[in-house]
């Protein structure tokens, strides 16, 4: 008694796994839209950033590290994506090493401004 109860539902299991299968691959399946990384939420954008900045910290490529924050920002400066993710980092704790990165990568952009404007 016990064994036919597991083998139907072990059956009805299958079944049903294959038939969503069908029916979210086949019959309905999600569409693929093309998006860009500057349509990241916030906090998203601020996992980005912290990436770059731990990149930075590694090789010291300040070039790069802005090629890789023009990604996500959606205007000309990088300096205010880099702030606000500081301000994010806060409120979702990141670690004091995250952080620091971070900080290290915004002073290095703010420097870089200010010389090339002199």
């Amino acid at each position: 008694m016990k064994r036919t109860r597991l083998v139907g539902f072990i059956v009805f299991i299958l079944i049903g796994s294959i038939l969503g299968l069908i029916y979210g691959w086949v019959i309905n399946p999600a569409e693929v839209k093309n998006t860009t990384l500057s349509s990241m939420r916030t906090d998203f954008k601020a996992d980005y950033v912290v990436m770059v900045s731990e990149i930075y910290a590694t090789d010291h490529d300040l070039n790069t590290a802005i090629e890789h924050l023009n990604e996500i920002t959606t205007g000309e400066d990088v300096i205010p994506t880099v702030q606000e993710a500081l301000l994010v980092g806060q409120q979702f704790g990141y670690s004091d090493r995250e952080m620091r990165a971070m900080a290290d990568l915004e002073i290095a952009l703010t420097n870089a401004l200010k010389e090339g404007s002199q």
